[in-house]
């Protein structure tokens, strides 16, 4: 069994700064420690990275139940880091109800008003408030000027009182394949792919000396992965390396989705969905927030005018932060 610390707030409340923190500790415990996220996008990889922090991510998928957390729960790990992005949503909330113990952290300024500012950001956060807060919370204040009486993150970054952070337990059941093949990857991308690809060559956001290398065709894979330069073009791809690229819009015509539809969406109808109904369900109508996870896969689209996965030739193109595993399920990736 794995202890799994969760770590469930809103934006900017300093979540990850809590959580590369909590590894610092724990790893210098001598323990085996990794990361996960709620599927976020390229948001945060690069902070793993500098950090030289395992880092993996949970599809909404396994929101489901205890059992389907467990089998996207990768071998091989001592503790496990749950960073859960907008808990009070029920993409967010259909994660919090695995666990009987919950860290919430909360910027100093908040803290002491905590219900009233997720109230004042969405009124229908209110919907899941019991979801988290029916639990045994333990509040892990960020950002505070000196140490405190309870666990807490200081302007410094320091961590204190590591030792009365909430925890559950899991039995990890995934286990990634190993390829022996030879891949290079530049920006953002899935960092289960390290784990497949032990021996990758990663250049950054270099796109520059990533080509250079592209262009030789003396490797097997080929991983373009996101980055902040939404208008980014590159002009050759490999004749014979798979390729998977993450941000379709360096060689296609493709329309980024830029607003989220607003149409009435009742919350508990999408939470009962992702709980009850199975993977691809839509979770909302065409002008639904929720509609960017109307796939196979339930992953947020970023594309609105490209399929899910776009395969062309040696390539595919991924629409969203598709996981490696549904790749090489679906017999797109050979490893």
């Amino acid at each position: 069994m794995s202890k799994v610390y969760v770590l469930a707030s809103l934006s900017n409340q300093g979540k990850t700064t809590t959580a590369i923190a909590l590894e610092k500790h724990f790893k210098n415990e001598g323990l085996k420690v990794a990361c996960i996220q709620r599927i976020k996008g390229q948001y945060d990889v690069g902070l793993y990275l500098r950090e030289n922090i395992y880092q993996y991510n949970m599809p909404l998928e396994a929101a489901k139940s205890r059992d389907a957390f467990e089998k996207w729960l990768p071998k091989g790990y001592d503790v496990f880091i749950f960073e859960l992005w907008h808990p009070y949503t029920p993409t967010g909330a259909a994660f919090a109800d695995l666990f009987e113990r919950i860290n919430v952290p909360m910027s100093y300024q908040f803290s002491d008003s905590w219900k009233t500012y997720v109230e004042s950001c969405h009124p229908d956060f209110m919907l899941f408030w019991d979801n988290i807060h029916q639990k045994e919370v333990t509040k892990v204040i960020t950002k505070t000027p000196a140490c405190l009486d309870g666990p807490c993150v200081d302007e410094q970054y320091q961590l204190h009182m590591p030792e009365n952070f909430g925890f559950d337990t899991f039995e990890p059941r995934m286990t990634l394949p190993k390829s022996d093949k030879t891949a290079i990857a530049a920006g953002a991308f899935p960092g289960e792919y390290w784990d497949i690809f032990p021996s990758m060559t990663w250049y950054g956001y270099d796109y520059h000396k990533f080509m250079k290398r592209v262009k030789k065709e003396d490797c097997d894979v080929v991983i373009i992965g996101e980055c902040s330069n939404r208008h980014l073009k590159l002009n050759y791809y490999s004749r014979t390396a798979r390729t998977l690229c993450y941000q379709p819009s360096v060689y296609l015509d493709c329309q980024l989705i830029n607003e989220i539809g607003q149409a009435n969406t009742d919350p508990l109808a999408v939470y009962r969905t992702i709980k009850e109904k199975p993977v691809g369900t839509p979770l909302g109508n065409d002008n639904s927030p929720y509609a960017p996870y109307n796939n196979k896969f339930w992953a947020f689209q970023q594309y609105a005018d490209s399929d899910i996965i776009r395969r062309e030739e040696n390539a595919i193109y991924c629409n969203g932060w598709i996981l490696p595993q549904y790749l090489i399920r679906d017999g797109h990736l050979e490893v």
